[in-house]
């Protein structure tokens, strides 16, 4: 679908550039439509009390996107990338905006790649290796303990205003650097009434293995005289033995201002999962994670049912503590990729 949708659009833009401009229709370029449509059924309780409900993004947020490019010659093209976050159950938007997961434009080519826009940090990135439910699975995710359920880092892990580079890939390694001028909204004009957020990245993937080290650092609005220098350093990876495969985190978070790690110093957080094939399209898996300092523990089972390669049925159960606070939530549901 996704390979008829893409040339469908080409064709599409083409006709148009062609009508407007026969140079520009001569130029190289695609467009592709993609997205997640993730719909269940979740029971939670929570401290005494309970819920049962439908919700949307249980497995994965539920989104639609576009990603395109445009070839400029001599090994160089435009790049795009516009996601949006919606709520399938009621159909309303996700993360306040339009665009609220990825909107960014850059240049690739033999150097890299550089990107402006609101974009990913690299830890909320490319740490998911270090969980086998890594961002997603609700709170079956490495979030809460590393410290992306924070605002520090940008909502959810994301930073507006922000130039990102990457380096191409080699021998599967690949390192990445980017900086937020000013990663939330409705800040004040100066510089220094910004938060500004530093986010780096190494990873490496190759056979079995997969391994990322991150760090992000938030330089506050200095307007807010209690609001702290924050870090945020994680070590994670995974290896596949094919009948098991291992994952690990280790995180290290300093001065957090936000979220259930707010007014610690310093919070180191664990993480220890596997993931086990169960057959030709059937996965189970298990973590559990713990942040010392701020006394947060969580595990989580869970199984995914492949119907086809793109369609898939799962379940998962999960508790997490904050300190007093209980957690424990339970879903089943649908999750179909186009």
């Amino acid at each position: 679908m996704k390979r008829i949708i893409r040339h469908r659009s080409t064709l599409g833009a083409a006709l148009v550039l062609s009508c407007l401009n026969p140079a520009q229709a001569a130029e190289t370029g695609s467009v592709t439509l993609y997205g997640i449509v993730d719909l269940g059924t979740t029971y939670e309780r929570k401290d005494g009390e309970s819920s049962l409900r439908q919700k949307s993004g249980n497995q994965s947020g539920s989104r639609w996107g576009l990603r395109g490019s445009e070839d400029l010659g001599n090994g160089y093209k435009a790049v795009f990338r516009l996601e949006s976050g919606f709520n399938a159950n009621s159909g309303t938007q996700a993360q306040g905006r339009l665009f609220g997961r990825w909107a960014y434009v850059g240049l690739a080519g033999g150097f890299g790649e550089v990107r402006l826009g609101r974009q990913w940090v690299y830890g909320f990135e490319w740490a998911g290796v270090g969980s086998p439910f890594g961002t997603g699975w609700g709170q079956s995710s490495n979030n809460a303990s590393l410290g992306y359920n924070d605002g520090d880092f940008g909502a959810g892990g994301r930073v507006n205003n922000a130039v990102f580079y990457a380096t191409p890939r080699l021998g599967g390694w690949q390192a990445g650097l980017g900086y937020s001028f000013e990663a939330h909204d409705g800040e004040a004009f100066a510089t220094n009434a910004h938060d500004r957020v530093l986010t780096a990245g190494l990873r490496y993937n190759g056979g079995p293995v997969a391994t990322a080290l991150t760090y992000e650092r938030l330089n506050p609005n200095s307007q807010l005289p209690n609001k702290k220098t924050a870090g945020n350093l994680q070590l994670a990876g995974s290896y596949d033995f094919e009948w098991i495969k291992l994952h690990g985190t280790y995180g290290n978070l300093r001065n957090a201002n936000t979220g259930p790690s707010a007014g610690y110093d310093r919070v180191n957080s664990y993480i220890a999962g596997v993931s086990v094939p169960t057959g030709k399209v059937g996965t189970l898996m298990a973590s559990y994670q713990r942040a010392t300092g701020s006394d947060i523990t969580g595990w989580a089972l869970g199984y995914q049912y492949d119907l086809s390669r793109r369609t898939n049925l799962y379940a998962y159960v999960n508790r997490l503590d904050i300190r007093e606070s209980h957690t424990l939530q339970t879903s089943v549901g649908i999750r179909h990729m186009f």
